[in-house]
Formats: C-alpha cells, sequence, structure tokens
C-alpha cells in the first residue's frame, strides 16, 4: 500500500516542469486523487505518467534551472555553462561557490542532480513493474517498455557522468519509506548496465524517420544509440581511463573505467558514434549561402524538428515563463532590447577566446590576422551567431528590420557608462550571449523552441577525437571539416578549413578541445568536458576577468582585460561533485568522492 502512495509524490515532483514541454491529460486532473491502480487503469494517465520523465531530461540545457533545480543554497537562475568559466550568472549563487570551491558535501548547490534522477530511474522502473496492467495496445505498450528502459538508463548516466560509479537500484522500485543498505557499484558495473539497457531499449524504438509527429520529443533509436556512444565516450577519456585525479586504491573502481590506459576503450566509443553517424535519419543543417554559419543559426531558432537534433528537448511557445516563449531573447540580451530586467548568461573572454577566426586558425596563431585592438573582426561566424560584443548588431524596438549596434562601453566623451555597458544586472563580463536565440526579431514574437540535448554535431565531434585518440589523426580532420564547413569557415586553398597539413595528435587535440566551446558554447558541456578530458585543472583555474572597453574622445575603442570579475579557486576534488553528504550519513557502506 505504500508504494501506492509513493507514485502521487511522484507525480506532484514533475508537474510545473512537465506542463513546459509535454501535453499530458494526467496533468488537468490536479484534484484527484491519483494512486498506482488508478494510474495504469488509465491509459492517458499511464502515457502522462511516462511523459513527466522526459520533464527532465533538459537539465544541463535549459535557460534557467530554477524550476528543476532547488538546492540548498536556493534556486539556480542560470544555465550549467554558468557553472564554469564560460559565462557568469545574474547571481552569485550559486556559481560563487562553485567557482571557488567553497561548497561541502552538505550544501553543494547541485546535490539535487542525485534526489532528482533517483527520483526519476525509480518512476521508470515502477512504470516497468507495472505496464502490463494498463489497457494500452500490444504496439504501444513495447515501445512505452523501451521509453522506459531509455529513460532509466538516461537517469544512470547522468548520475555517474556527475558522481562517478552510483548505486543500480534493484528493478523492482523500492518504497519511499525502505531502509536502503547503501553501496556504489563500480563505475565499469554502471557503464555496461547503462549500455546493455540503451541496446535493448534501441530495439523497440523507431527511428527518427518513422516517428510520428505527435510523439517527437520522445525516444528515437537513435537517440539511444546517441547517449550510449555519449556514454562509452566519457569512459574512454582520460579522468576515467587510466588517470584518475585519485591515487585511492579503494576508491578507484568507483571513478574509472580502467585504472590503467586502455586504448580499446576509444574504439568502442568510435564504434557506437559510427553507428549513429550511419543512420540515414540525421544531417548537419547547413545553409553558407545566405551568409556563412546561416545553418548553425538556423537549426537552432527555425521550428523544432530538424535534422541535426537527435535527442530534443521540447518547449512550447505557451511554456512557463522561464522557459517558453521569447525567454531566450528577453533573458540573455541587453537591456537596451528587452523589457525585463534580467540579463542571464554573461560569457566571458575565456569563452570567447576559444573562437577563432574566419580561415580556422585560433587567435593565438601568429597567422590569424588576430588584432587584440580591434578583436571582434574576422571572427568565426560561429562567434557572431553566440556572443554579443561591443557594436554587435542587433534587432531594436522601433528600428523596423534594421540592426542598431549595441553599446558596452564607458563614454569618455559623458564620462559616463553606456546603455549596455558593465554594471550590476546588466552585465559582469562585458559580452551577452545570443546563442540559441533569434537575434533579428522583438520579445513579443511567439517561438516554438527545441533545445539540442544531443545533436549531430556531437556525434561527429566525438567521432573525430575518438579516431585521433587511436592514431587516425588525418581521418579525424575529416570529421572536423565537415563541422567547420557547415559553420561557414572559409575553406582555403587546401580545403582543410584552417587545419594544418600534417597535424599531429597532440595539436589535433588541443584543437578540438577549443573547437567544442565554439560549437556548444551555453549547450552544457563544457562542465562534462573538461572534467573527463582533465583539463579543468588549466580551463578552470584562471581567474575571471572583464573585458572593460572605454570609447575614446576620438572616437576610437580601448580594451582593459584586468579587471577582476570572479576570483577561481580550482580544487582537484570539483573533477567529480560529492555524493550528499545526507547519503553518506545513512551509510557507512557508501564510500565518498575523494576530497569531499
Amino acid at each position: 500500500m505504500r508504494r501506492k502512495h509513493y507514485i502521487i509524490n511522484i507525480i506532484a515532483v514533475g508537474l510545473i516542469s512537465l506542463a513546459a514541454c509535454k501535453k499530458s491529460s494526467f496533468l488537468d486532473r490536479k484534484t484527484e486523487t491519483l494512486t498506482e491502480d488508478k494510474v495504469f487503469a488509465d491509459s492517458a494517465l499511464t502515457i502522462g505518467f511516462v511523459n513527466d520523465m522526459y520533464a527532465y531530461t533538459g537539465q544541463d540545457i535549459v535557460l534557467q534551472r530554477a524550476g528543476y533545480i532547488t538546492s540548498p543554497n536556493g534556486n539556480d537562475w542560470a544555465c550549467f555553462d554558468e557553472q564554469t568559466s564560460l559565462a557568469l550568472s545574474y547571481y552569485s549563487t550559486p556559481q560563487t561557490g562553485v567557482i571557488q570551491g567553497t561548497y561541502t558535501a552538505a550544501n553543494y548547490s547541485l546535490n539535487n542532480y542525485w534526489t532528482t534522477y533517483y527520483r526519476k530511474i525509480r518512476q521508470a522502473s515502477l512504470f516497468l513493474q507495472n505496464i502490463g496492467k494498463t489497457p494500452i495496445s500490444a504496439v504501444r505498450k513495447n515501445r512505452l517498455i523501451a521509453e522506459a528502459r531509455y529513460l532509466r538508463a538516461f537517469f544512470y548516466i547522468g548520475l555517474i557522468r556527475f558522481y562517478g560509479g552510483v548505486q543500480l537500484m534493484p528493478d523492482a522500485p523500492l518504497n519511499a519509506e525502505d531502509i536502503l543498505v547503501s553501496k556504489r557499484n563500480t563505475y565499469k558495473e554502471c557503464v555496461d548496465y547503462a549500455v546493455a539497457e540503451l541496446d535493448e531499449a534501441a530495439k523497440g524504438l523507431p527511428n527518427a524517420l518513422a516517428q510520428e509527429p505527435a510523439e517527437y520529443g520522445h525516444a528515437t533509436k537513435g537517440a539511444a544509440l546517441a547517449l550510449k556512444a555519449r556514454v562509452l565516450l566519457t569512459a574512454a577519456s582520460p579522468l576515467f581511463n587510466g588517470k584518475s585525479h585519485s591515487t585511492d586504491a579503494a576508491l578507484l573502481p568507483y571513478i574509472t573505467y580502467s585504472v590503467s590506459y586502455n586504448a580499446t576503450l576509444w574504439q568502442k566509443a568510435a564504434d557506437a558514434l559510427k553507428a549513429v553517424i550511419d543512420l540515414p535519419d540525421y544531417a548537419l543543417v547547413e545553409d553558407n549561402v545566405t551568409r556563412p554559419g546561416h545553418g548553425f543559426w538556423k537549426m537552432f531558432i527555425k521550428g523544432r524538428k530538424n535534422t541535426e537534433v537527435i535527442t530534443p528537448f521540447v518547449v512550447s511557445s505557451g511554456a512557463v515563463s522561464f522557459l517558453g516563449g521569447t525567454n531566450f531573447e528577453s533573458y540573455r540580451f541587453p537591456r537596451s532590447r528587452q523589457s525585463t530586467t534580467y540579463t542571464f548568461c554573461n560569457p566571458t573572454e575565456s569563452a570567447v577566446e576559444n573562437f577563432g577566426t574566419k580561415e580556422g586558425k585560433a587567435i593565438d596563431d601568429p597567422a590569424s590576422g588576430y588584432n587584440p585592438n580591434n578583436p571582434y573582426v574576422n571572427r568565426d561566424p560561429r562567434f557572431y551567431f553566440s556572443i554579443i560584443y561591443n557594436q554587435a548588431p542587433l534587432w531594436k524596438s522601433g528600428s523596423g528590420t534594421t540592426l542598431v549596434p549595441v553599446d558596452i562601453y564607458f563614454n569618455k566623451s559623458t564620462n559616463a557608462l553606456a546603455a549596455d555597458g558593465i554594471q550590476a544586472y546588466y552585465t559582469k563580463t562585458g559580452y551577452y550571449s545570443r546563442k540559441m536565440a533569434n537575434d533579428s526579431t522583438g520579445t513579443s514574437a511567439s517561438i516554438e523552441r527545441c533545445l539540442p540535448v544531443i545533436r549531430l554535431a556531437e556525434m561527429y565531434m566525438g567521432y573525430a577525437e575518438a579516431l585521433n585518440e587511436l592514431g587516425q589523426t588525418e581521418q579525424a580532420v575529416s570529421w572536423l571539416v565537415k563541422i567547420r564547413k557547415r559553420a561557414g569557415i572559409t575553406a582555403g586553398s587546401d580545403n582543410r578549413y584552417g587545419i594544418v597539413s600534417g597535424i599531429s595528435q597532440t595539436a589535433f587535440r588541443t584543437l578540438l578541445q577549443k573547437e567544442s566551446v565554439a560549437e556548444f558554447f551555453a549547450e552544457g558541456h563544457f562542465w562534462y568536458d573538461t572534467r573527463r578530458w582533465r583539463t579543468a585543472e588549466v580551463t578552470e583555474s584562471k581567474n575571471i576577468m572583464q573585458t572593460y572597453i572605454s570609447k575614446e574622445i576620438n572616437g576610437t575603442f580601448t580594451y582593459d582585460r584586468t579587471k577582476l570579475a570572479l576570483s577561481v579557486n580550482w580544487q582537484p576534488r570539483a573533477y567529480l561533485a560529492p555524493i550528499p553528504q545526507t547519503e553518506i550519513d545513512k551509510s557507512a557502506t557508501l564510500l565518498q568522492n575523494p576530497g569531499w
């Protein structure tokens, strides 16, 4: 009987978030007392029970996570990149504690990943245990079973990316009141379990091309295989493959797939990535005729469905305020362009430095032509679709279709800040974000959005990475060329899009890591990538500086990059999140992650 009441708690958790991205009749029955028997005796409620789990698959990419993240330090009004050196958030909490290393396992601001994802894992298992009771047709029932297995694997992978090895729960869901003897499974056991579950789920899921339009946003075969590829790439990466940040022999099984380096893990990842690439369902959205890189821009804002998105998080135009409609524009654009008092996700110079030139050269390459005194000309087209910089053209009310330059400077002629200059609650860095935003329209326009949790470009980049680690660097170059071509970078006389002939494995690795920022800025990748690569000790150890711009009396601009925006205190323990202290206190057999 306890389990019958537990279902009510599960459903209640998802009500607000699910309203943002899924239409489901079971949400309309808020006043009805729902029990396990009622839910699984009703087809609509059963389907709604599955739909609710999808509402929690976008936590790494949503604009604001306040509807999802309730931490010991208050709601998280930020995107996930705002927990890293790539962007500063509107509020100092929780980012400051993460960046400066002041959190403990008891008050770590992202602890709710543990509680939320385990809640969804229990929900998936409860569904699988009860699906036989529902009056749904056999065909649909089999598809829903595959979806539930996919979703359970999704949440397990969310946990192991964050914590390493976690406890694999029994397939029979436990009651909320049950006492659980907690012990972590090894990282390898967790990865292998998730891979096996995704393989099974893929067998029962439709190809994207065959999916019914009304089901868009639900799992497909491609989504299952792409998630499998992502977790195998992570397992092959340095942090989990022979280069752990800890030497504690008792902990190593829980935080590594292989204690010593194992090259075959890269081959497994390469095979899984290529399996997704070879599916006929997907293609990069490419359009360099309209303007360089136009396909990159169009992929995010032109409708909900396109050929590149493999795993979508669907947001309707009528969604709740922090997700739907034009809130990417309202919450990210400078105040001169929107009516709210919020300007979230201020990109940092650390982010901007990863965008090279339109010829594909890094800005620190002497041959790039980059001029720090005129830094925003001749840049990678993705820069212009991701970053709002001083004098960037942007739509403004009353200007018709004319794009008007944004003024982000201190005016020495008037001894005053321009409208959007650096100040509290405007920009902390000298930049604003336009990633995934429609920069040519007003904030009153209604936009149907589909946020890419996984897209084909990630598969291309991952495949290039795996090939390079296997010593096949020239083959890896060919896949990065596809990404750069779509981005609108110029081909050059050698058709290598700025990649030097004979590039070494080490140089390609560095190039790919910079490319990842240019391609995936503000999509929630950087946190995980810098950890699996074991580069966070470099990328996250530098203080975050402002780019303070002054307009001189003669009308020219000068750039001061020496003013501190946020001090940083990187600690090796941050490679993995702490298991919440409340969980550690429950059982002497549940080992904490190193350093916490």
